[in-house]
């Protein structure tokens, strides 16, 4: 005569089935997200006496306060700014570095995520420094950092 399976053994098994299933689903999960192809760290350089007024001129409507501008450098001929808005809310800019032109600008209330994607063919300028090929740059703002995804068609032919 066989002796049953008692109860809690079967729901050891079970639980352990379920900490290893769980354990697969979320390395799967870790190792498949997209990876920035940069992360921009701020510069601490001075933020360029030609901003403030660009802003201005070029998005009045977003109010971005000059004193809280802070730089992370330059990325494929992008300079790259975080700031605070008149609403408190956080705000990237990007400024094309061989025209001086505003590339793109993009404020959202505080709670949620704040991404600008850059075109590579707008404003007149054609393609990111270094790279070929029509795309994006996408910007998210992290804590004290920027990501820098690089979305590029590549070229026909």
């Amino acid at each position: 005569m066989e002796h049953p399976v008692p109860r809690w053994s079967r729901l050891y098994w079970a639980g352990a089935a379920l900490v290893l299933a769980g354990g697969i689903v979320t390395t799967t999960l870790l190792l498949s997200a997209p990876r920035p192809d940069a992360t921009l760290h701020p510069s601490g350089a001075a933020v360029e006496n030609r901003l403030p007024e660009l802003l201005l001129r070029g998005a009045p409507l977003l109010k971005i306060e000059a004193s809280t501008l802070r730089g992370y450098g330059s990325y494929l001929g992008l300079e790259i700014y975080s700031g605070v808005n008149a609403f408190d809310s956080p705000c990237l800019v990007a400024l094309h570095r061989a025209s001086g032109n505003l590339s793109d600008v993009r404020c959202v209330p505080a709670p949620a995520d704040l991404m600008m994607d850059v075109a590579s063919s707008r404003d007149g300028f054609e393609g990111f420094e270094g790279r070929s090929g029509d795309g994006i740059i996408r910007f998210v703002l992290r804590e004290d950092t920027v990501d820098a995804y690089v979305y590029l068609m590549p070229e026909a032919g």
